[in-house]
């Protein structure tokens, strides 16, 4: 297809767009009733009482409820990481790895124990 007939048939099919736009009519002002008339003309809705607000019930993610508290801290964690990253990196990541990790502040809580063990 040429590019003389491919202009010429979006040309086309503008003017038609165009015509078609045109017969389209907006409603004007003329024909919608006046806001001030429609709302005397209707009856007043009844109004209903809202329902009741409940609060949501809080339920505590199970690995919580059940996960003994770790007596080990971050700080610890971290002192472990850039003590043994100089001598045996292959050991830090593949010990992050193994928790799902690629940085210390990615493991969780209850795994700090887990890791330290894994890094001695």
């Amino acid at each position: 297809m040429s590019l003389e007939l491919e202009l010429q048939r979006c040309t086309e099919a503008l003017s038609n767009l165009t015509e078609a736009l045109k017969a389209f009519q907006m409603p004007t002002a003329a024909t919608t009733p006046p806001k001030a008339a429609k709302a005397v003309a209707d009856p007043k809705p009844a109004v209903t009482p809202p329902a009741p607000v409940t609060a949501p019930e809080v339920i505590a993610p199970p690995e919580a409820a059940t996960a003994p508290p770790s007596e080990v801290d971050y700080a610890a964690v971290a002192k472990a990481i850039t003590d043994t990253f100089p001598r045996d990196r292959a050991k830090v990541v593949a010990a992050l790895a193994k928790f799902g990790a690629t940085r210390g502040p990615q493991l969780k809580p209850q795994d700090y124990a887990a890791f330290l063990a894994e890094l001695t």
